[in-house]
């Protein structure tokens, strides 16, 4: 029998958003479970020329983040960890989040769980200094629209190193 995960995501994962696709039954079983929000506040940020949205690992600064809750087998975390470069770039952990709206759409105060999340560590001291925002939408009104893995293989330098600290 499978094991399942829960996975709150909060940036081009979420429905709607240009990842989304990943959580396709191809990669595995990704089953929603609703809207919720981060207990402890967090900053979420878009950075690099590629307009990435970044939870950075700084518990207690920024907002508490509006995301997504998906119940996930064991493939589709698998899927999702290379997808994220986990853990050579994002980080998975786990932090405290509590549903506000289920599958359905409707309201609901439910309990405050920890969940797997990927969060930015080893960031620039200068990505703390940016707007930071308690939700994502790519198509937002910040104006940084995303740019898609394929953009970035044709167009753009590595991005990583524009938000990343160099290993010592």
């Amino acid at each position: 029998m499978a094991a399942f995960h829960r996975l709150f995501v909060y940036g081009t994962l979420k429905r709607g958003q240009p990842n989304a696709e990943q959580f396709g039954p191809k990669n595995g079983v990704a089953n929603y479970i609703g809207q919720a929000r981060t207990v402890q506040k967090w900053p979420l940020v878009i950075a690099s020329q590629c307009n990435i949205p970044y939870l950075l690992d700084r518990e207690g600064i920024g907002n508490n983040i509006i995301g997504e809750i998906y119940e996930v087998d064991d493939k589709m975390l698998q899927h999702c960890d290379v997808f994220e470069n986990c853990p050579q770039y994002y980080q998975r952990t786990t932090i405290q989040v509590q549903l506000i709206e289920d599958s359905a759409g409707s309201k609901v105060e439910g309990n405050i769980d920890d969940i797997f999340v990927y969060v930015l560590r080893d960031f620039k001291d200068f990505m703390l200094e940016l707007p930071q925002y308690e939700c994502y939408d790519s198509c937002g009104p910040h104006g940084l629209t995303y740019r898609s893995r394929y953009e970035r293989l044709r167009e753009y330098a590595n991005h990583r190193l524009e938000v990343m600290k160099e290993k010592a």
